[in-house]
């Protein structure tokens, strides 16, 4: 009965349009209560269809989620403020719950119902394990023969070069086999009493051009496999970057970058190193096994059957052992990527860990991921090798049966000495690289482990309207109407949040932290998507324009500032790559940066180092605040702008801004709030809500919660000022 489509959009005119199943009682016990939504009612029933509750849609103020310690439960409020608790659940169904919470009070508004109750996987649907990430990839479930074909589809650009590959791998195999049946020959010669050193020459001269031929051939079938596996590789890593890169930023909030990071080089390794060494040995000894058998069963059909019966035994135990092992070695694959999560964190936070001297900790947390990582590979190791072990037991067999079954056969004369000779070298054709199929095996899951895991990415849900839009310039103007966010669904950060900004107006945010003010520019810059209401700019809803466009038209100046690996003239000239020297210098001096880029060694071509390491806290701002200025934006938005700076800088900052922001709309966070005295207009949010708006003076003198934040952070800043002297 769960209704929410793919679309994330519930459609049913009639009858029932959401329905849950709780998974706690009143008491806190495990036990099921069934949460139905329809059009005029919320209706709770017990598994046997008894209604214990029901509350109509008409009477409905709104509805939320409580959490608790465990899990969380839904509240219902009604338009005489009385709660009502409809369900509990655990915490595995909090983001489902928020969900239907939301749809609830969509259809208390008179709004069409449009939620995603669609639950994170965290097992697999086919076979019921746990997923090593949710809604990940299943490894014991990959369908190897779609992945392949995906694969191939990368080849189209090489397609000559692939044609041109399977046509040296046929003629290697075919020239392998030449050199057995060349010994035969001579061998059956010389008992046959010939004994003509011309016929020897002969032989051994073509089996020396054979020899020319094939190292000819393994040469350029390297060097082809080598040039096409790498552009392949290239090529998919590069698609999977831009697919990350378009992204909607919630998946990098549930994502360690790590992770993320594993994708482009973990997971492409995987699958280039196959290409290049594995597909090529499964090729090759796949055309020579089909190749040894023909010529076997040509010489003696009957003792071919027998020599070669151990093939079905191998290909037996490789596929029993497969699955195990593909599983145990992917589960490594995991410990690995947890290495690098940890190892990326600790090394990124480097100044923390020796500031709180915690080197040990780290140090211990370490040791106890890489142990689980050896483990782990012990574990995968120690059972492919006792595979291998009865692989290599069932190959040997082979040789014991043509020994036996053949050596009868040349006592009898029922088989020449020569070709005896040519089965056994052969034999050694097949079964020797036959049982390290199931290691390619092996290494074939795992590359096509780490291809589903890219193609996923290149699958998931991306930006909005990059594909196109309105590519207007927009002067400016924005509104929010009624707008609803939360990075949890069932606890919105903006509730009902509506207000009008002029183009050129600049507005100051202020309130508490988790007030919402950060969530709200990051909705102005189309970071994410409001779940209810509109963003309109200059009376356009901002889904319908251009999102690159609209981006760039946008200048950001961030709380905590991020400089890239680079020069400091790089780094100002970020957002217009094309802007000269002048124009650089003129926007860091607007910042009133210039004169400490002048006082480096290098000036402008000063190294910043990696996330501009070299550079103080306001020495970072004041670049990224250039960059800024450089950019040009029609909208700008300063997030805490000034906390990284002494008070003097600030001032001259403070000075850079009020130019800065002349004809352009500005939203400004501060965590002093004197300076946001010269915004034409502040907005004061509360919990998700705007509660005062006005000049610097109205809030002042009505003396609402704008001065309450400011008395309260005046005698915060007299106590420190008593405990700094």
């Amino acid at each position: 009965m769960l209704s929410a489509d793919q679309n994330s959009t519930v459609r049913e005119p009639e009858g029932v349009l959401a329905e849950l199943t709780a998974d706690l009682t009143e008491d806190g016990r495990y036990g099921e209560r069934i949460v139905r939504v329809t059009r005029e009612l919320v209706t709770v029933l017990d598994l046997s269809g008894a209604v214990l509750l029901t509350f109509p849609i008409s009477d409905l103020e709104s509805a939320k989620n409580d959490s608790l310690v465990s899990g969380g439960r839904l509240i219902l409020r009604s338009k005489s403020h009385e709660d009502l608790i409809v369900a509990y659940y655990s915490l595995t169904m909090a983001q489902q719950f928020g969900e239907l919470a939301r749809g609830i009070e969509q259809l208390a508004k008179g709004d069409e119902l449009s939620i995603n109750l669609l639950v994170e996987k965290i097992r697999c649907e086919k076979c019921g394990k746990l997923l090593p990430e949710k809604n990940g990839v299943c490894p014991s479930c990959i369908n190897r023969g779609k992945t392949m074909l995906r694969l191939g589809a990368f080849l189209k650009p090489y397609k000559s070069k692939a044609i041109l590959l399977a046509i040296y791998a046929t003629c290697s195999t075919l020239l392998v086999l030449v050199p057995p049946k060349l010994q035969g020959t001579i061998l059956d010669s010389f008992n046959a009493g010939n004994r003509d050193p011309q016929f020897l020459f002969g032989m051994i001269g073509i089996w020396g051009g054979v020899l020319v031929g094939m190292a000819t051939l393994q040469v350029l079938t390297g060097r082809l496999t080598t040039w096409l596996g790498a552009h392949l590789a290239s090529d998919l890593r590069t698609k999977t970057y831009r697919s990350i890169e378009f992204l909607t930023l919630d998946y990098f909030d549930k994502k360690p970058v790590g992770a993320i990071a594993s994708r482009v080089t973990q997971d492409t390794d995987r699958v280039w190193f196959f290409l290049v060494d594995g597909l090529p040995f499964l090729v090759i000894n796949g055309f020579m096994l089909l190749a040894v058998a023909a010529v076997i069963f040509s010489i003696n059909p009957l003792l071919a059957v027998l020599i070669l019966a151990p093939i079905p035994m191998v290909a037996l135990i490789s596929m029993k052992a497969w699955k195990p092992i593909s599983n145990l070695f992917f589960r490594a694959s995991q410990k690995m990527a947890r290495v690098h999560m940890h190892l990326n964190e600790s090394l990124m936070g480097i100044r923390v860990v020796k500031a709180f001297a915690k080197e040990d900790s780290e140090f211990e947390r370490f040791r106890l991921r890489s142990e689980e990582l050896r483990n782990a590979n012990v574990k995968a190791d120690q059972t492919w090798h006792t595979a291998f072990g009865f692989m290599t037991l069932s190959v040997s067999l082979g040789t014991v049966i043509h020994w036996l079954v053949g050596g009868t056969m040349l006592f009898r004369g029922e088989l020449k000495f020569g070709e005896f000779y040519m089965i056994n070298a052969y034999l050694g054709m097949v079964y020797g690289p036959l049982q390290w199929f199931a290691s390619v095996n092996n290494w074939f899951s795992r590359a096509m482990a780490g291809a589903e895991r890219i193609f996923e990415i290149m699958d998931m849900k991306q930006e909005p309207a990059f594909a196109g839009g309105d590519t207007r310039k927009i002067e400016g103007s924005v509104s929010f109407n009624d707008v609803r966010f939360g990075y949890d669904k069932s606890n919105p950060v903006i509730n009902g949040v509506s207000f009008d900004v002029k183009a050129g107006e600049m507005i100051g945010l202020v309130g508490q932290s988790g007030a919402g003010k950060s969530t709200t520019i990051n909705l102005i810059s189309r970071f994410y998507e409001p779940d209810q209401g509109e963003i309109l700019i200059d009376g356009i809803d901002f889904r319908k324009l251009d999102l690159r466009t609209y981006r760039n038209q946008i200048g950001i100046v961030l709380q905590e500032p991020f400089l890239f690996a680079g020069t400091v003239a790089e780094n100002i000239k970020y957002g217009n790559p094309d802007a000269s020297l002048e124009e650089v210098m003129e926007a860091a001096k607007a910042a009133n940066a210039h004169d400490f880029i002048l006082s480096k060694s290098d000036g402008y071509d000063t190294i910043v180092g990696e996330r501009g390491a070299k550079l103080s806290g306001g020495e970072k701002q004041r670049i990224s605040i250039a960059r800024a200025i450089l950019h040009d934006p029609r909208i700008l938005i300063l997030d805490e702008a000034t906390s990284s700076v002494d008070v003097e800088t600030e001032r001259k900052i403070q000075e850079a801004i009020l130019n800065l922001v002349k004809g352009r709309t500005t939203f400004a966070i501060a965590h002093r709030l004197s300076t946001l005295r010269n915004a034409d207009r502040l907005l004061v949010m509360d919990r998700g809500k705007v509660v005062e708006q006005g000049t610097h003076e109205e809030l002042m003198e009505s003396k609402g919660k704008f001065y309450t934040l400011v008395q309260t952070q005046s005698a915060v800043n007299e106590i420190i000022g008593i405990g700094a002297g």
